[in-house]
């Protein structure tokens, strides 16, 4: 059997269906027609949940919203790199992290959260979710799952939600332990999601179905995307989780456009080669700033820097340790912006996963909204800088860096 690197680049596409072309066609149609009045209601009443909806026939394509030909082999060959049973892109990865929150949490489906999280998630689960009626339940460690359980008072989670490695402190969480608590716990009128944010080391550096995770998030902006020339985000995992996801989606209306998608469908052929080679890059970068007399902390997923309880975890879960790090300078804020301000080759700009090399300030960029002190709980200090690690020769960016150290 092939190699997943040989056949996922380029599953969702058919060259005998589309006049032998090599690449899909992007469909930038709003509505497509169909065969008979008869296949136009199975469709739309099956697409609407309608109970006893007839069995459609025909193209799936009904109306951009609910379905698009590029969208679709979008999501088949992202299913296809996470190996997973069903995806879905969404116009960004807020869209993508927040529908997946609104479809499988509710009044009573509570959310149970392992900080810290991207900026955005903080904000939305702590601000947003409370005023919608939603519960939220933050969890130290997975390791007290029974703990917080009683504590609330036997009143079970709709959905337990992660982020790891975190971003950026790079905490590492044992998606098994989630899983197998939300299997023992969870009954036939509950179903108990444990949802994975899957950005930072992606389907090639990362496996979370194959350790129990029901969903993968991701801002698809970064790795799949990888090039800082589109905006997307991506549910992906198991049929049920996806199906439901995607229904919400139909309503917020918040899928990815064709274009974005044939984006998308080109850059995750290349996708494996980008990270493997970036992470090749971040290993000698990493290597340099670990001892770099400027660099108080060193922060990063790789197996070297993590503290002894996580290390086994991450052998158990992880595939690399991928190309983001962060470091604290001297001088809180004041120092890390004479740094960022000197780069030459380092780009100051959030995101991450992009072929040119990033730097950003967590505290006042990428989780500025995060409450002071659970900023401070997680180490996200004045002082830290976030770097992401893209494909150019790692002896320049290691001048680069010395370079602006040398400001502090």
């Amino acid at each position: 059997m092939a190699h997943r690197e040989t056949t996922a680049p380029f599953v969702g596409h058919h060259p005998a269906d589309h006049e032998g072309s090599i690449k899909t066609p992007i469909y930038p149609t709003s509505t497509f027609k169909f065969s008979s009045a008869e296949e136009g209601a199975a469709h739309m009443e099956t697409a609407y949940g309608v109970p006893g909806a007839a069995t459609p026939k025909g193209p799936n394509a009904i109306y951009s919203r609910l379905s698009n030909p590029t969208l679709s082999a979008a999501e088949q060959r992202l299913s296809a790199w996470d190996e997973s049973e069903d995806a879905a892109f969404f116009a960004s990865g807020m869209a993508a992290i927040t529908t997946t929150f609104l479809a499988w949490t509710s009044a009573d489906r509570p959310l149970w959260f392992c900080p810290p999280l991207y900026g955005g998630s903080e904000h939305f689960i702590r601000e947003i979710l409370p005023g919608l009626g939603v519960h939220v339940v933050e969890v130290d460690h997975l390791d007290h799952l029974d703990a917080i359980l009683e504590r609330e008072g036997g009143r079970k989670p709709g959905m337990i939600y992660l982020e790891t490695p975190a971003n950026p402190t790079m905490q590492i969480h044992r998606i098994r332990t989630a899983a197998d608590w939300a299997r023992q716990h969870e009954s036939e009128d509950h179903r108990m999601i444990v949802g994975v944010d899957n950005t930072y080391l992606g389907p090639i550096l990362q496996r979370p179905l194959e350790h129990g995770a029901d969903v993968l998030v991701y801002s698809a902006t970064k790795y799949i995307g990888g090039h800082s020339d589109l905006i997307a985000g991506a549910a992906s995992g198991k049929t049920d989780a996806v199906a439901r996801i995607r229904e919400y989606r139909h309503f917020l209306g918040g899928m990815a456009d064709p274009n974005t998608c044939w984006m998308l469908m080109r850059s995750m052929e290349t996708l494996a080669i980008r990270v493997r080679h970036q992470q090749d890059v971040a290993e000698q970068v990493f290597a340099h700033l670990r001892n770099h007399p400027k660099v108080q902390r060193f922060i990063s997923a790789w197996s070297v820097d993590l503290p002894d309880g996580d290390k086994a975890i991450a052998e158990e879960q992880m595939l690399g340790g991928g190309a983001m790090a962060a470091f604290e300078v001297s001088g809180g804020r004041a120092g890390a912006f004479r740094v960022l301000n000197a780069f030459k080759h380092f780009q100051l700009a959030v995101s991450l996963g992009s072929t040119e090399s990033l730097a950003e300030h967590p505290a006042s960029m990428t989780h500025a909204g995060v409450p002071l002190e659970v900023k401070a709980q997680y180490g996200i200090s004045e002082g830290l800088i976030r770097i992401s690690v893209g494909i150019e020769r790692p002896e320049d960016l290691i001048a680069d860096l010395d370079q602006a150290l040398g400001q502090v």
